[in-house]
């Protein structure tokens, strides 16, 4: 008789978190549909799994979502700390968890690129490092550092930096920037050559470079060639002037990168010295939000991984703080695993120690920029607690909509960090949904719109988002976002008594007319009215401008183009003169009859 074997669930409901074991492992959180929502590593399943669903852990807005979106939890045990680290950076890999911290480069720091897959490849200055089959060096502290590089590669082995090959050469051949290869004036073998030389310059092997120009140089004087011997002389002086004016930080001369971090108030921020040859070549800035009660130390070996993956593989050691030094066997064994030929490790003498707490010092600044403004603000510090937010609201993006009866309907988004207005991230929005009046759809439009192009260009997203409105107008901003499959802080307000409307409360919070955190959400609706208002009148100006101007005899399509260019521009009406618009050239007999009839209907 064959022997019935039962197939055990290997899942934990949320109710059987208590069952859970003890092993050191990895927990996988799942929604509904069977999809990783998070993904952690704990030295205790039970311990920190069970942790989730306490009264303490409700307390963080992000901790509520995601546990009010679990279904189902994995676990996966294994022996040690090092096999946990390994198996959790492979499974957010896989799973890319949208829970999980997602660390996010400050700057785009810059690269000098070489276009190798070209005939004739081109030395740029570039902001973004592609995988477009280009070699790229860096990233730099500063975009003077890339120029100077360039310049001097320009200067030595005349390579080209023109977006296309033009027709004839250009001003660059006549001044010894380029060989002209656009001209025919060099062959493809020969130009091979020149970027060789070019690349070897780029990769920090400048004492390789001197001997090789020093070379050439005794051997076209030992051949009576002095021109050509001046020429390789002038080339090796250059190198050794440029070589002199690069900063030298260690007498060692390794190839590491140097990572510094500092955490406040639930932000973290890493910056990593970058040294190549010995020689600090760039400088790179992340910063993460800390969530799901997470400690520096725990996300501290992801952030390692994750720069590992991204980083030019041309380290040979990423130094870290003896503060983090538990987490170097973990992490060495994951690069082992992955057959990097990195090595994690602490400071080996005071000269890398030095290196270290410039780097954390460097951390501490950049974590201070972020946050200056908000230390002094008591309105975001309030505003943050009495909305429960585990994040401070640095950047806090409004939505409002304007419209008479459907008609011109617009969407406006302004974005406030640290208190204050940025403009430069303000948007309108012309409403593509119904004609009719529907607030509710014109904010779910609105904030779709807004956030899916967000997600899709991997752009941070805001702290907080307040709508104007009520309960309806905040559902409807909530269902767009669940429909991006995305989860963050928003709020509404409604004008009448300045109630404020959170997703998790049925009744509405009211805070007192003096508080700080209430004036702040009041500036930021405010200003989407004021903004969306702006745009709503100016489409509506246009419109009725355009529409007055029909039954004018002498007023074509043109004209009326013309005239309604000029009245935005002026943008009051009262402002325009004949004579501006006989300068657009129109007739002054039309040009009267059109003042008059604008200045009768039109406030």
């Amino acid at each position: 008789m064959n022997q019935p074997f039962n197939e055990n669930k290997g899942y934990f409901l949320p109710t059987e978190v208590l069952s859970i074991p003890e092993n050191p492992g990895v927990y996988l959180m799942k929604d509904k549909d069977g999809k990783v929502i998070y993904v952690g590593k704990a030295k205790n399943l039970k311990k920190r799994v069970s942790s989730y669903f306490t009264q303490k852990a409700d307390e963080f807005t992000k901790t509520r979502f995601l546990v009010d979106h679990i279904a189902l939890i994995d676990t996966i045990s294994v022996s040690n700390e090092s096999e946990a680290l390994i198996l959790e950076a492979n499974l957010i890999k896989e799973f890319m968890p949208k829970y999980n911290v997602n660390f996010k480069d400050n700057k785009f720091y810059p690269f000098v690129k070489v276009t190798i897959k070209e005939d004739f490849p081109r030395i740029v200055f570039s902001r973004e490092q592609k995988r477009d089959g280009a070699l790229y060096f860096g990233p730099f502290t500063s975009a003077r550092s890339v120029r100077q590089y360039i310049d001097i590669v320009q200067r030595l082995f005349l390579i080209r930096t023109c977006v296309e090959m033009p027709k004839k050469e250009c001003l660059n051949y006549h001044i010894k920037r380029c060989s002209g290869p656009c001209i025919h004036r060099i062959s493809r073998e020969d130009y091979a050559v020149q970027l060789k030389g070019a690349i070897k310059l780029l990769t920090g092997n400048l004492d390789k470079l001197v001997l090789e120009f020093e070379k050439e140089m005794q051997e076209a004087s030992k051949n009576l060639l002095f021109e050509k011997a001046q020429i390789f002389k002038e080339k090796m002086r250059s190198v050794q002037f440029f070589q002199e004016s690069q900063s030298v930080f260690l007498p060692e001369n390794i190839n590491a990168d140097f990572i510094g971090c500092f955490s406040k108030w639930g932000k973290a921020v890493f910056v990593v010295s970058i040294l190549r040859g010995g020689r600090m070549v760039g400088k790179r800035s992340f910063s993460a939000t800390l969530s799901m009660q997470e400690e520096l130390l725990e996300i501290f070996p992801n952030f390692i991984i994750q720069y590992a993956e991204k980083s030019d593989k041309k380290e040979d050691w990423i130094v870290i703080s003896e503060d983090f030094s538990s987490v170097t066997s973990s992490v060495n064994a994951y690069f082992q695993k992955m057959q990097w030929q990195i090595q994690l490790s602490t400071p080996r003498n005071n000269r890398q120690k030095a290196l270290i707490d410039m780097a954390n010092e460097n951390a501490s600044l950049h974590l201070s920029q972020l946050l200056s403004k908000v230390e002094t603000s008591e309105s975001l510090n309030l505003l943050q607690k009495v909305l429960n937010l585990d994040t401070l609201p640095m950047r806090i993006e409004g939505f409002d909509i304007a419209n008479i009866l459907g008609e011109n309907s617009v969407a406006s988004l302004v974005s406030f960090y640290a208190g204050k207005p940025d403009k430069a991230n303000y948007r309108h929005f012309k409403m593509k949904s119904k004609s009719t009046q529907d607030d509710f759809a014109m904010i779910y439009e609105a904030v779709y719109r807004r956030y899916k192009r967000l997600k899709e260009e991997n752009q941070d997203f805001p702290d907080l988002i307040l709508v104007d409105g009520g309960k309806g107008q905040l559902n409807s901003a909530l269902e767009a976002l669940s429909s991006l499959n995305l989860t963050l802080n928003v709020v509404s307000l409604a004008k009448k008594n300045e109630e404020i409307y959170q997703p998790y409360d049925s009744k509405p919070l009211i805070l007192p007319k003096n508080s700080p955190a209430l004036h702040i959400l009041q500036q930021v609706r405010d200003e989407t009215h004021r903004f969306a208002n702006s745009f709503y009148n100016k489409l509506k100006r246009k419109n009725l401008t355009a529409s007055l101007l029909d039954d004018i005899s002498g007023i074509g399509e043109k004209r009326k183009q013309k005239i309604v260019e000029k009245i935005l521009k002026y943008d009051i009406i009262k402002s325009l003169k004949v004579e501006d618009l006989i300068q657009e050239g129109i007739p002054e007999k039309t040009a009267r009859i059109v003042l008059e009839k604008l200045k009768q209907n039109i406030d």
